[in-house]
């Protein structure tokens, strides 16, 4: 028999599922997202509730993506996955008291996010981060700090899981020739982009050829970027065109440590595509990465020279990791749900 899956994001201001992103930008957490539910959908009734959505949409009879006040009217279901939103744990119990609850993190907490211990408790949560990193980070803040335990005598440890975002294999229409002067950066300007442009003009000083291609995945403002730097804005692009620019880059030029990722969708897809990433040893990233890919101090910058020298002779072997499969990522999910096949 077929469980019953519902994903609810509130967070996102414009409606998004796998038609529009064809033509419009979307960030890594709502591809992820995406991603999950058609692989969950296999073999699962699934639904991805949106409160900017307006109309439903329908991927096929067991995935839809439908407004949040319908969904919630209509949709029965066994298991409710909450991306991001604290808020919407307590309402939604009310709604649902016997399905299994979740919380979908794709951040850093801080520690102020242990006073929530005692509501995640009461309520039955679970929390799913995105990497073992991200999983052990939550799991030290609720149940192994000081305040955590203190919090958490009446209750007991709060869950913690972790489930990979989905890397699909990449599928390029036509090969495409690498430009070893063609660096590349592929996030919201808030995630160390300042720290990336200044360690971009440090190195350009002793490689005068390189350009800085930036691109937005929408949801934030662009930074002010100036052309005569050597800097490209590309804006908001869906991700087939983001695919296109990364297959042709040196690498992905993200040497900043000011910003953490939980995952890193793009170390893995970069990779996945044979591109290295010049990043630095900081939230998930050196597990995301393939072994092959070398990281370095965020102000190292003859050691930034050398890595961009030694790949525009020979680009390390990255390649596409299996840990990032939709095989894999299903079984974890299913593990969170306490489902068998």
């Amino acid at each position: 028999m077929r469980k019953k899956l519902l994903f609810v994001d509130l967070t996102h201001p414009v409606p998004y599922d796998p038609e529009s992103v064809r033509k419009q930008a979307v960030g890594g957490t709502e591809a992820s997202l995406m991603r999950t539910a058609e692989l969950l959908a296999e073999a699962h009734d699934v639904c991805v509730a949106q409160k900017a959505r307006k109309a439903s949409w329908a991927q096929h009879g067991f995935l839809n993506y439908r407004p949040l006040a319908e969904a919630l009217k209509h949709f029965e279901t066994d298991q409710v996955v909450v991306l991001r939103k604290f808020q919407a744990l307590k309402p939604l119990r009310r709604r649902y008291p016997d399905a299994g609850l979740h919380l979908w993190l794709h951040t850093y907490k801080s520690h102020e996010y242990t006073l929530k211990k005692p509501l995640l408790q009461r309520l039955g949560v679970t929390l799913v981060g995105n990497s073992r990193t991200h999983g052990q980070h939550l799991d030290a803040l609720l149940n192994r700090s000081l305040a955590g335990k203190w919090l958490g005598l009446a209750g007991g440890p709060v869950p913690v899981r972790y489930c990979y975002n989905p890397v699909p294999v990449p599928k390029l229409t036509q090969p495409l020739r690498r430009d070893p002067n063609k660096l590349i950066f592929l996030s919201a300007p808030n995630k160390g982009l300042d720290h990336v442009v200044r360690a971009f003009q440090v190195v350009r000083q002793s490689l005068p050829d390189l350009r800085l291609y930036v691109a937005n995945p929408g949801y934030r403002a662009d930074a002010a970027l100036s052309r005569e730097s050597g800097i490209v804005p590309l804006g908001a692009l869906p991700h087939k065109e983001v695919m296109r620019h990364l297959a042709e880059s040196l690498c992905v030029f993200y040497p900043q440590d000011s910003f953490a990722e939980t995952f890193g969708l793009i170390y893995a897809e970069a990779n996945a595509l044979g591109v290295p990433v010049l990043g630095c040893d900081v939230g998930a990233a050196r597990e995301v990465l393939h072994p092959a890919n070398p990281l370095v101090s965020a102000n190292d910058y003859p050691a930034m020279v050398r890595l961009l020298r030694q790949w525009q002779a020979k680009p390390p072997a990255v390649a596409y990791r299996e840990a990032f499969s939709a095989r894999n990522v299903y079984r974890q999910w299913q593990r969170v749900f306490a489902i068998s096949d």
